[in-house]
């Protein structure tokens, strides 16, 4: 009974060695998306929907740099990896949309993004880098208020209900 005891003790000891001594990644520090080597059969189609939304709104946000400085990371340049190449074929606008109020952050931040498009190959000549909202202009908040004080549209017929779905 000791030995039975004493065998079931060191069982977990011995699972803890082994999967210590297995060998450690050596995509350390790197962009997990790229890491794969085996996609899903589905991926096809989520990288044109996916090139779609960036084609709309070509938007950066602060978690594409790392904090506190320009630099971009990894995120930020996967993201620009890909919008390059839509980029080169389409032109645009890069928005970068930010309440940071240090400019020279900011600027040194889209100088940033400026050399990386160009040395991925992209036609810098199409591009521009702005300081704006994702996907454009919206209403500002006078608009939004004077819409909202308009109210829905009557009908012109139909249910005699009024908004959506009348």
């Amino acid at each position: 009974m000791f030995a039975t005891n004493r065998g079931l003790m060191l069982l977990p000891i011995g699972l803890m060695a082994l999967l210590a001594c297995n060998p450690q990644s050596k995509l350390r520090n790197q962009d997990p998306a790229r890491a794969v080597e085996r996609r899903a059969d589905f991926y096809p189609g989520f990288v044109y929907m996916v090139d779609n939304a960036i084609l709309h709104d070509m938007s950066l946000y602060d978690i594409h740099f790392v904090p506190h400085t320009a630099e971009l990371s990894s995120t930020g340049q996967a993201r620009l990896d890909r919008m390059s190449a839509l980029l080169d074929v389409y032109g645009g606008v890069v928005r970068y949309d930010t309440r940071m109020t240090d400019e020279e952050m900011f600027n040194a931040r889209l100088g940033h993004v400026a050399e990386y498009l160009a040395s991925t190959g992209c036609n810098m000549d199409r591009v521009e880098l702005a300081r704006m909202q994702a996907g454009g202009g919206n209403m500002t908040a006078a608009e939004a208020v004077s819409a909202l004080e308009r109210g829905t549209v009557e009908p012109t017929g139909g249910s005699g209900r009024r908004g959506f779905g009348a």
